[in-house]
C-alpha cells in the first residue's frame, strides 16, 4: 500500500482577491481558535480511522498546507500541526512538505523557522511580475516584493514553485513573456500557469456582469496557453499536467496523488479528502467548523462512497489531465477494455494533434490539455453508449 498524502486548509487572508473563489475569510482574530479546532479535527479523524481500520498504511509522504494564506500561521502552530499528524502516522524521511506563501517580507522572515520544522517546498502566489497586472488582480504585493521573497526563500529551500495567471483583460503575450522570463531568470524549478476564470460569486464576476471588465476571446486564451507551453518546454520544463511545468525531479508529488486518485487525508474548513474509495468534504464555514468540533463531531458537509462508475469517470479525467490514460492499467483496475471501445476516438484525437498514442497510453498534447474537459466528455459519452457492464 503506497503512502498517503495530507492536505491542510488554512482559510485566512489579509484581503481576499476579487478573482478568488476558494473559501477564505479575513477575520485574522479567529486564527488561534481555528488552530485549536484544526488540531481537534486531526485527533478526532485519525482516531476514527484507526478504530475503523480504514487506512492500510500508516505512512505519509506528502503534506500540503494551503489556503488562504498559510504563511500567516505562526511557526509554533505549524510545529503543533505536524507533531499531531506524526502522533498517528509515520511521516517518511523523504516526505514532501509544502507551504503556500505570499510575496511579502512578513512571510519571508519565517523562512528559517519553516525550514527548521521540516517544510521543504515553498509555493509562492506571485500571479504576475508586472505591477499593473498585480493591481488589476488586487494583490497586496509588488513585482519587486515578489522577487525579493523568492530570493529570500532560495536561501533555505531548493524546491520552489510559483503561480502565474494569464488571460487578463487586454493582456498581450509580450506581458506574459516578461513574467515568464523573470521566472526563468530566478531559476525556479516549478511553475504553475492558470487562466483567469470569472468564477460566479466573486467580485470579478460581478464586474464582468456590470461591463466593467471584458474577458479576452477563447481563441486568444488558447493561443496564449500554447505559447506558454512552448516557451517553458523549450527552456527545459516538462509540461506534466494541464497547468503545471517542472524541471526534472521537481513535479509536485502531493498534487500527483490527486491526479492518480491516491488516498489523501484532508483537514480544515472546506477541505476535501479521499480515503479507501470514500470522499468527504468539510463545511465551508469557520463558525460551523467550530460548532461541529465543539460537539466532538467530524465537521463534514458530506461523505460518500464512490460507485464503480464514478471511480471510472474520475480515472479517465484525471489520467488525461496528468501523464496519460494507460489502457492496460485501466483494464486491470476496472475490467474494461477501453482501447477497444475508444479506438475510433483515439484515431481522431491523434490525427488532430490533440493527443499521442504510444505504448497503449493516450496522452494529451498541450493543444489537447486546453480542451481536456471537452475531450473527457466525448470519451465518456462513447463509453456510456457502449453500455459497459460489470465494472469492478
Amino acid at each position: 500500500m503506497p503512502p498517503i498524502g495530507v492536505y491542510i486548509h488554512f482559510p485566512f487572508c489579509k484581503r481576499k482577491c476579487h478573482y478568488c473563489d476558494f473559501y477564505s475569510i479575513t477575520n485574522l482574530k479567529e486564527i488561534p481558535d481555528y488552530i485549536n479546532y484544526l488540531l481537534k479535527e486531526i485527533e478526532l479523524r485519525c482516531q476514527t480511522l484507526a478504530e475503523q481500520s480504514k487506512i492500510e498504511t500508516n505512512k505519509i509522504d506528502t503534506i500540503f498546507i494551503g489556503g488562504g494564506t498559510p504563511s500567516l500561521i505562526n511557526p509554533r502552530y505549524i510545529e503543533k500541526i505536524i507533531a499531531t499528524i506524526d502522533k498517528y502516522f509515520d511521516i517518511t524521511s523523504n516526505a514532501e512538505i509544502t507551504l503556500e506563501c505570499n510575496p511579502a517580507a512578513s512571510d519571508a522572515k519565517h523562512f528559517p523557522d519553516y525550514a527548521a520544522l521540516g517544510i521543504n517546498r515553498i509555493s509562492i502566489g506571485v500571479q504576475s511580475f508586472l505591477d499593473d497586472e498585480l493591481r488589476f488582480l488586487q494583490r497586496l504585493h509588488s513585482a519587486s516584493e515578489a522577487i525579493a521573497t523568492i530570493e529570500a526563500a532560495r536561501k533555505y529551500f531548493n524546491n520552489l514553485s510559483i503561480d502565474l495567471i494569464f488571460g487578463l483583460p487586454e493582456q498581450t503575450f509580450d506581458n506574459i513573456n516578461k513574467s515568464l522570463s523573470q521566472a526563468i531568470a530566478l531559476d525556479l524549478p516549478h511553475i504553475s500557469c492558470y487562466a483567469l476564470i470569472y468564477e460566479e460569486g466573486t467580485p470579478l464576476f460581478e464586474d464582468l456582469l456590470a461591463g466593467k471588465v471584458s474577458p479576452i476571446a477563447d481563441e486568444e486564451s488558447a493561443d496564449y496557453y500554447l505559447q506558454i507551453s512552448d516557451f517553458l518546454r523549450l527552456r527545459g520544463y516538462e509540461h506534466y499536467e494541464i497547468s503545471n511545468f517542472a524541471r526534472s525531479g521537481f513535479r509536485c508529488r502531493h498534487n500527483i496523488k490527486y491526479w492518480t486518485c491516491s488516498d489523501t487525508l484532508a483537514f480544515g474548513a472546506s477541505s476535501v479528502g479521499m480515503i479507501a474509495g470514500s470522499r468527504y468534504k468539510n463545511v465551508s464555514n469557520v463558525a460551523k467548523y467550530f460548532a461541529f468540533l465543539g460537539k466532538g463531531l467530524r465537521p463534514e458537509e458530506y461523505s460518500e462512497k464512490l460507485s464503480s462508475e464514478e471511480r471510472l469517470t474520475e480515472r479517465v479525467y484525471l489520467s488525461l489531465r496528468y501523464l496519460g490514460l494507460k489502457f492496460e492499467d485501466f483494464a486491470a483496475e476496472f475490467g474494461v477494455d477501453l482501447l477497444a471501445i475508444l479506438c475510433n476516438e483515439i484515431e481522431v484525437l491523434v490525427a488532430s494533434d490533440f493527443a499521442t498514442f504510444e505504448n497503449k497510453t493516450l496522452k494529451l498534447t498541450p493543444k489537447g490539455y486546453y480542451i481536456c474537459d471537452e475531450i473527457t466528455l466525448r470519451l465518456l459519452k462513447k463509453l456510456e453508449k457502449a453500455n459497459v457492464q460489470n465494472i469492478r
